[in-house]
């Protein structure tokens, strides 16, 4: 016989039901019940692209902005691993996950937004305009022989502009999702307390 489902399970698999759907439509939860999905991509993407932009940094330290970026990225990865915990442990789901995604699309927000500033008015296609840029240079120091830089051919600057750039459009698409993830996820568990308490 086919299980009967109680009044307090109904909701709870229409919340879930919820997040699926979310990862269906490509605006998933970052802890949805889908892995891999878009989300947990996404920050794979952010986590790896800054990485090999810091790890090509030739003089001075990595910019603020870079390393940032690579944290976004893992807390991003970390949200979604402890959301799919979540869909087995019910102690994790609600205000642990809220809390999770609510700092993660934070931080792709501010991660995003630095990356859009510090890029404002650059083409990857012209160097004279990504030259001595802080994100795309690789650094740079005085010599007896003037200013030199980690990068300066178009092709390199090309490059790592056009990765900077895709990590910016991918911060910004991780921000989106997770306030999507937010809204749906506390709306099912309204829903589920107007169920349950509308039950005699």
């Amino acid at each position: 016989m086919p299980a009967t489902l109680t009044s307090e399970a109904v909701p709870k698999a229409a919340g879930r039901g919820c997040r699926y759907m979310l990862c269906l439509i490509a605006v998933p939860r970052a802890v949805s019940p889908c892995l891999p999905e878009p989300v947990f991509l996404f920050a794979i993407v952010v986590l790896g692209v800054s990485v090999t932009l810091a790890k090509h940094q030739v003089y001075n330290s990595v910019p603020a902005a870079t390393g940032y970026s690579a944290f976004t990225g893992g807390l991003g990865i970390l949200a979604a691993l402890v959301g799919f915990v979540a869909l087995f442990a019910s102690s994790l789901d609600g205000i642990v996950t809220w809390v999770l995604d609510g700092l993660a699309s934070l931080a792709f927000l501010a991660g995003g937004l630095a990356y859009a500033i510090l890029l404002r008015g650059t083409d990857c296609s012209d160097p004279t305009t990504t030259y001595n840029n802080d994100l795309l240079d690789g650094g740079c120091i005085s010599t007896k022989q003037g200013e030199v830089c980690g990068y300066d051919s178009l092709g390199e600057l090309n490059s790592r502009c056009t990765s900077a750039k895709a990590d910016t459009a991918f911060m910004f698409i991780d921000f989106v999702v997770c306030i999507a993830v937010v809204a749906c996820s506390f709306f099912a568990s309204r829903s589920n307390s107007s169920f349950r308490g509308g039950v005699v």
